[in-house]
């Protein structure tokens, strides 16, 4: 139990009281002013994220007991969320996610036992089942997580809209919504831009009128452009916008331009300006990061972030994050009107899923690498939904590249901030993976979307150098632009395909180069990967003597495997 609960401390949180009962206890961390505690082992109900908001209007934690009891209403509140609840005391704990699962939680079930927690790591610690293969297999070729597993034995992610509840050593799981569907006929692509435009018009109204001190993280595209779109023009004069990025970056650029155009108030934190850590603190930082991670996602990326946000405020944000179901992410290079197959299921794993955050194959066993291959191919060829392919793959974007991988980031962000996307408005995706394929390819829906919310605005280029009023309307000039975008991304790729190359995110390679300084001058700290089958010890000792380069995304990895089976104090 202590073990488990040291999973749940970070120097941020900690673990500030135990309830125990005759058929088991429940652990409180980090908690704050908006939680209802009664006393111990008595009711409670506990916010697992800070968000809070329909529609309209920020909740109450006192209105979650009805809401967590019968499912009602939960499908109306805005991604990331999560709360646990109990009724009585002695009664069941029931613990309720949002409706994609954004806020991640996790669930085990062992012989007469169960838990459930905000922590993989920790349910980990009571299964003592170790790695599980096919979980660790799928994080070194994909870098994130697909389907419910983790890369520990046994423990599993909650699915979205799901209610669990605890009790006598069982868990039960039910959903009070289904996955949103495709099915039926799609909508005219103006009367979904226009209800589109609408929704995302109404929750700026509403929250930036309730919370004027909120901060836009204002970027050079579409996303954020469109959130910006979508408030009124008397609400942008003040407001204030951050931007992460040196100062000739597109980002940089272009938000500042924004920012003087509509009286902005505009924040750039710029990471040169900061000292950079010790190879020892990179170190220690990233088996922080990964462990708030619970070592699912790249530590090196959200090192430095981590860092970032110790410089700035922690309060109400507005993000963007989610125009990508409205673009299609996965469709360039894929064939229009074609159904879902094993071909074009493992043609877009070697080119788009294998690709940026892969572990190099150097650095593996080879048994395992060859098996992380069979079953992760495997795997995918289950989840990719029949029928129509593009649709098929605008569902795995959202429930598992969007479950999986930005939701792992975005849970660590939920326990700092209120961090707002009306772009996961339920029924803004529903609309977005309605419109027909078609519609959203070469961003023609997003396009179209920036013109309807504002025709200034949507006349300015993004940092790919297209406009998005252009991309809105079908034309030979538009069809050209895109092309050309097109053709760049694409030869990026062969180039990253041929060289074997990762892509790490912004810091991560910096970051990286940091900790194998400090692994090289003390061996000792990661000494612990050569109990691990799943790695080359000979590439292993490459590396530690300087004669092994090893790609950030290899290294993340490699801090995953240390936080996972090294304690906290280490």
């Amino acid at each position: 139990m202590d073990a488990a609960l040291s999973c749940l401390a970070d120097d941020d949180t900690i673990v500030e009281r135990v309830d125990a009962a005759a058929d088991g206890w429940v652990a409180f961390a980090g908690s704050d002013d908006h939680d209802l505690l009664g006393e111990r082992g008595g009711p409670f109900t506990v916010r697992l994220s800070r968000l809070l908001r329909t529609h309209d209007d920020d909740l109450s934690t006192a209105d979650l007991a009805a809401m967590i009891d019968d499912g009602s209403g939960l499908a109306t509140l805005l991604p990331p969320f999560a709360a646990a609840h109990r009724d009585v005391a002695g009664g069941a704990v029931t613990v309720a996610g949002d409706w994609l699962g954004f806020r991640q939680l996790y669930w085990w079930r062992g012989d007469g036992a169960a838990a459930l927690s905000t922590s993989a790591r920790a349910l980990a610690v009571l299964a003592g089942g170790g790695f599980d293969r096919v979980g660790l297999g799928a994080q070194a070729l994909i870098g994130w997580q697909v389907g419910d597993r983790t890369i520990f034995a046994g423990v599993r992610a909650v699915p979205p809209a799901t209610i669990a509840t605890l009790a006598g050593g069982s868990l039960q799981l039910r959903q009070y919504a289904e996955p949103l569907a495709q099915d039926g006929p799609a909508p005219a692509l103006d009367d979904a831009v226009e209800e589109m435009a609408n929704i995302l018009a109404r929750w700026q109204a509403s929250y930036l009128e309730a919370h004027p001190d909120i901060v836009l993280q204002l970027t050079g595209g579409h996303d954020s452009r469109i959130l910006l779109g979508a408030i009124p023009e008397k609400l942008r004069v003040g407001l204030r916008a951050l931007t992460l990025g040196e100062e000739n970056s597109p980002d940089v650029v272009i938000a500042a331009k924004l920012s003087e155009r509509y009286g902005m108030r505009h924040q750039v934190y710029r990471f040169h300006e900061h000292e950079s850590p010790s190879p020892v603190e990179a170190h220690v930082r990233s088996l922080a990061a990964a462990r708030a991670l619970e070592c699912l996602a790249s530590p090196l990326a959200l090192a430095p972030l981590l860092l970032a946000e110790a410089h700035l405020e922690q309060g109400y944000r507005l993000s963007g994050l989610g125009g990508e179901v409205a673009r299609g992410f996965y469709y360039a290079g894929q064939p229009a009107g074609a159904q879902t197959s094993q071909r074009l299921v493992e043609r877009l794993a070697r080119w788009r899923l294998f690709s940026n955050e892969a572990v190099e194959a150097a650095a593996l066993e080879r048994t395992f690498l060859d098996e992380a291959r069979e079953y992760t191919l495997a795997t995918l060829n289950d989840l990719f939904a029949p029928g129509d392919w593009l649709r098929a793959t605008d569902q795995f974007y959202l429930y598992h590249r969007m479950h999986r991988w930005a939701a792992v980031h975005g849970s660590v962000a939920a326990v700092r901030r209120h961090t707002v996307n009306p772009m996961f408005d339920r029924r803004f995706i529903e609309l977005a993976l309605a419109v027909a394929p078609a519609a959203k390819r070469d961003s023609l829906l997003l396009g179209r979307l920036m013109s309807r919310l504002d025709q200034e605005l949507a006349r300015i280029p993004l940092d790919s150098g297209l406009v998005p009023a252009r991309l809105g309307h079908r034309s030979v000039a538009t069809r050209l632009a895109v092309g050309t975008a097109t053709a760049r991304k694409a030869a990026g790729k062969v180039r990253q395909r041929l060289t074997h190359a990762g892509k790490p995110q912004l810091g991560a390679a910096r970051m990286s180069e940091l900790v194998l300084a400090y692994w090289r001058a003390q061996p000792s700290a990661c000494r612990a990967l050569y109990d691990l089958p799943v790695l080359d010890r000979k590439w292993l000792d490459g590396l530690l003597a300087g004669t092994q380069s090893g790609a950030a995304t290899t290294v993340a990895f490699l801090v995953n495997l240390l936080a996972a089976i090294q304690p906290p104090a280490d």
